[in-house]
């Protein structure tokens, strides 16, 4: 993107979200959809949706310790993540969510399976487009609206939400840009980061490859 700079081109940003199902115990995670934006020019770079079956007390709100990947029954949520994993190449990541509570929770408890993407810094796409949209009062909705996001009605599966947030996370960047709100990588990762919860070496690939990925 001309607008920004070589190290936000350089990125691959990717957009997950999470699903949710509801138990009489509480919510739980049905299905988690993943989308990768090249930074350079915002092109799809590929797709990831995997549905969720695990019982209600696996869910986020009640974990389980971390499993590793020979521990995980078919359509358990590490499975799912360890499925948008694969995907994960030595050039650098950033996960993109709305909000990203439920997400960067999940990664967190299923850290064992997916100590890649749990690795990841969060950028928040709603803050990225409140700073980009400062008149607009409301949340997702509402911004997605003003920066003329085409919204389902409804609830939204996982691959609807994660293309929603995909295109409100463009269109925040590109309007903030033009706007000399900001211009670098770093501006937007002080703005919209959060840093994830560490995860233990014993889970984390060899050093070679765990540093690329995560610079």
């Amino acid at each position: 993107m001309r607008m920004m700079d070589a190290e936000f081109g350089s990125t691959t940003f990717v957009v997950v979200d999470v699903e949710l199902r509801r138990q009489p115990g509480g919510p739980v995670p049905a299905a988690v959809a993943a989308l990768a934006l090249s930074g350079a020019d915002f092109q799809p770079l590929w797709r990831v949706h995997q549905e969720i079956r695990e019982e209600p007390h696996s869910s986020w709100k009640k974990p389980r310790p971390p499993r590793l990947p020979h521990e995980l029954p078919d359509g358990s949520a590490g499975l799912a993540l360890r499925e948008i994993e694969r995907h994960v190449t030595t050039q650098p990541h950033r996960i993109v969510a709305a909000l990203g509570f439920i997400e960067a929770s999940l990664l967190h408890n299923e850290r064992a399976a997916c100590p890649r993407l749990a690795s990841l810094t969060r950028w928040d796409a709603v803050e990225l487009a409140r700073r980009a949209c400062p008149e607009v009062e409301g949340g997702f909705e509402q911004l997605a609206q003003n920066l003329g996001v085409p919204l389902g009605p409804g609830r939204r599966p996982a691959t609807q939400e994660a293309w929603a947030v995909a295109q409100l996370f463009q269109r925040a960047v590109e309007r903030g840009a033009a706007a000399g709100r900001w211009s670098t990588f770093g501006q937007l990762e002080e703005i919209a980061g959060t840093a994830p919860e560490p995860v233990e070496e014993k889970y984390l690939p060899p050093p070679t490859v765990q540093d690329s990925l995560f610079d």
